[in-house]
């Protein structure tokens, strides 16, 4: 096929964690003094569905109504202060509850629209401060989010492609299916073919591509040390064998950093997040977990701002800013509010999972903002196909057609075989770079060091994939400590 995008010679890739759009972006263009300078396509809604103070959910009789910030919540830059649940189970609680916990209408009904109103009494089930699930981030608070979604174009109709959490949720946007699983518990790994698999087999002229990593905390005892550093190359393990192959690049965050200074920088670089997340204390002053960029509930959020604003300066200052494509997206809402119901859609595939579920509705809204020049500041996206809404496998059919690929022929099941695309997003012709973007110098080191977090022993040696496990698996603060604690790294065990 015809590449799309031809102005297009390097994507750049991040998609960090758990935050839903009305979370983070909900007050984009509140009141009437703020509307998007364009809405993709031309026809679609004028105004950005973005948060309102009228959308409650109750527990019971009490209403809570999103806040305009999170200044007046405590520790505002950690909100909600205890990690949402966020396992297929407890959304679709948030999705179909009514106040009282019951299912307002049939779950996962093929006629029935979820009426998302079960976020605060599902946080309720766990936790007394039901409203700050329902919190939404200022402006003053995500400059660089906030930025970013003004000065180019960000989608609010982009829904992550199963609703659960993750692990599913990335495989969807590598492998185009979760291979039935419906939580990070059931499967350890992905075998299925990638994007990176399509990209080394396209036609010449091939693109190429790199994957970069930047949490460090394994030994390197492991004879697959090196992939295992990256969680991406480890959990698919069709990745491996095209590295071992050199049919692509792995490395670290400053590796990528030197490539954007080199003149050897891949086609396609996809970025990991420094991962983050864990449980809060019972007094909710702090969390133990990791400390990382990915925004993930419910560490500090100020890395996450202060290192997408580096990595976006250092793309627009590079020798490849005028013709690159920049996307950052998030890969499920982790729990928090969000207002708009999935939508239906396509099962990826024949597989089955347990206990059955027919992959065939979204979950719920997750930021997808685009970066280029290309982009008129101010776009609001939605799909151009008027039966499916974006989810992940849009992202692997729009890089499968910008490297000539046609994604109905790609093998990469039916969910990207009939993903809308958003090359038409783009100009032709290139548009001024924006004002930089003001981020607070306390966001820099907020939240402390980047790593392991107040936790009571070292784990310095466990590796991510199985630290992020343990992590997800964990009902409550007491269940992570015991299940961190079969893995403490004491100094002598390092030999």
């Amino acid at each position: 096929m015809t590449p799309v995008m031809p102005q297009i010679e390097k994507i750049v890739f991040l998609m960090l964690e758990n935050r839903s759009l009305d979370n983070v972006l909900g007050w984009l263009y509140d009141g009437q003094e703020l509307s998007p300078d364009r809405v993709f396509p031309a026809g679609s809604p004028l105004q950005f569905a973005g948060a309102s103070q009228d959308d409650y959910n109750y527990v019971g009789t009490t209403g809570y109504a999103p806040n305009l910030g999170t200044q007046n919540l405590p520790s505002p830059m950690r909100q909600p202060r205890w990690n949402p649940n966020e396992w297929w189970h407890n959304i679709g609680n948030q999705m179909y509850w009514d106040a009282y916990g019951h299912d307002a209408v049939p779950r996962w009904s093929p006629t029935h629209t979820p009426p998302m109103t079960g976020f605060a009494v599902d946080y309720a089930k766990d936790y007394d401060s039901s409203g700050e699930v329902m919190g939404a981030y200022s402006r003053d608070q995500l400059p660089v989010l906030y930025g970013l979604a003004e000065n180019y174009a960000v989608s609010d109709r982009w829904f992550s492609s199963i609703p659960t959490e993750t692990n599913p949720n990335r495989a969807f946007s590598v492998c185009g299916s979760s291979q039935g699983a419906l939580n990070n518990a059931d499967t350890t790994y992905f075998t299925l073919p990638t994007i990176f698999n399509r990209l080394s087999e396209a036609p010449a002229p091939k693109k190429t591509w790199g994957i970069y990593w930047q949490y460090k905390g394994i030994f390197g005892m492991d004879p697959n040390w090196f992939h295992k550093k990256c969680f991406t190359a480890d959990i698919f393990t069709q990745i491996g064998p095209l590295l071992d192959a050199k049919r692509g690049k792995l490395g670290t965050r400053d590796e990528f950093f030197d490539a954007l200074k080199s003149d050897d920088l891949p086609d396609f670089s996809y970025l990991e997040p420094f991962w983050g997340g864990g449980y809060g204390w019972p007094n909710g002053e702090d969390f133990f977990g990791l400390q990382g960029n990915d925004y993930h509930p419910p560490q500090w959020v100020g890395q996450g701002e202060w290192d997408l604003n580096e990595l976006y300066n250092a793309l627009r200052n590079s020798q490849y800013w005028e013709n690159m494509l920049f996307i950052i997206t998030f890969d499920e809402h982790g729990g928090t509010w969000d207002h708009v119901p999935p939508t239906k859609t396509v099962p990826p595939d024949k597989i089955k999972s347990d206990p059955p579920f027919a992959f065939d509705r979204l979950g719920p809204r997750v930021p997808t903002i685009l970066v280029s020049p290309y982009i008129r500041p101010g776009t609001v996206f939605r799909s151009p196909d008027k039966v499916f809404d974006f989810d992940h496998t849009s992202f692997i059919a729009t890089i499968l057609g910008w490297a000539g690929i046609d994604p109905k022929q790609a093998n990469l099941g039916t969910r990207v075989a009939i993903a809308p695309t958003f090359e038409g997003v783009l100009a032709t012709t290139r548009y001024p770079d924006p004002p930089a973007i003001v981020v607070p110098a306390e966001y820099r080191h907020q939240g402390g060091p980047k790593g392991p977090h107040n936790l009571p022993f070292p784990v310095d040696g466990l590796d991510i994939r199985t630290f992020r496990a343990l992590m997800h698996e964990s009902r409550n603060e007491k269940d992570f400590i015991e299940r961190l604690r079969a893995f403490e790294v004491r100094p002598h065990d390092e030999g």
